[in-house]
């Protein structure tokens, strides 16, 4: 007993001074991420004089009506026809929320879908090939693909359209198929055998038994997915002119009136962080729970 404590106090005392070093580093990195936020959303407050004179001081006067005024002064002129319109930042929001949530879900619904059937009818030749066509595209590199999806895009019609865009996410493609095909190799078959016994349908079976049991994956993907689609700018530059979203009207509006006032800018992108905040907060205990199956009855 006494050597086994021993030996306990040896490798503590040796992992004291790793943690130690690996919590210094995780503490500066941590710094190096909260305090530009704490910053964009101090000098949100400010005004643009004040921020120009004091830019790491506290508000002489605190502005509150920035954000009020982010949703008035906020705009993007786009061509409609043979005309023009100001588009606000309330309508941005708008088409930053149809596109973040539909286009995510339709694109992880159809990639969860994909991956069931490739890792639950592994016996069939098509299931094969198409799982080794994701892993195959994802190292081969298609040179000049933006051109040629812009070129398909209006050869079908579909170019600056909220619905044919929707369509075009459709797919089995990409990263996230092999995460989901992981996910439901590691759900036991016995459930999908069991439903059957009892007269469930394939589709009963997929989505009120199989996709429930890796809700984890699926949450967490679609998290991700409606991140990167926020704060995607280049898809309302390229696909979607006439429906601006929140990240493409704050490039925008930085590159046509250039710094004038940089506050009434920081206080946009302080309401662009709001919904992906909330959205960690609904959902943080599906991103950080722990998939438990059991208590297959026999």
């Amino acid at each position: 007993m006494a050597k086994e404590k021993t030996t306990k106090l040896q490798h503590k005392e040796k992992r004291a001074p790793f943690a130690i070093g690996a919590t210094v580093v995780m503490g500066l990195y941590s710094f190096t991420l909260v305090f530009p936020l704490l910053w964009a959303i101090l000098c949100s407050l400010k005004g643009a004089n004040d921020f120009v004179l004091r830019p790491f001081d506290l508000p002489t006067r605190w502005r509150f009506d920035n954000y009020v005024k982010a949703f008035t002064e906020l705009k993007v002129m786009i061509e409609v026809g043979l005309s023009s319109r100001n588009v606000y930042l309330a309508e941005m929001f708008l088409y930053s929320l149809i596109i973040s949530v539909g286009y995510a879900f339709v694109a992880e619904g159809t990639r969860a879908a994909c991956a069931y059937c490739a890792a639950k009818f592994r016996h069939h030749r098509e299931m094969r090939f198409m799982h080794q066509l994701v892993v195959a595209l994802l190292v081969i590199s298609l040179p000049s693909s933006l051109a040629a999806s812009i070129v398909m895009r209006q050869t079908y019609g579909i170019y600056n359209s909220l619905i044919g865009e929707m369509l075009v996410q459709i797919g089995f493609t990409g990263s996230n198929f092999l995460f989901y095909y992981a996910a439901f190799k590691g759900v036991s078959s016995g459930y999908m055998e069991a439903a059957r016994i009892d007269g469930a349908g394939e589709y009963t079976i997929f989505f009120r038994i199989m996709l429930p049991l890796i809700r984890t994956t699926f949450f967490a993907l679609f998290v991700l997915d409606f991140i990167g689609l926020w704060n995607n700018y280049e898809i309302s530059l390229v696909y979607l002119p006439s429906y601006p979203v929140v990240a493409y009207g704050l490039y925008k509006f930085r590159s046509d009136r250039a710094a004038t006032n940089v506050p009434l800018q920081l206080a946009g992108c302080s309401l662009v962080i709001l919904p992906t905040l909330v959205l960690f907060m609904i959902f943080k205990n599906k991103l950080i729970g722990s998939l438990s199956l059991g208590g297959l009855k026999g």
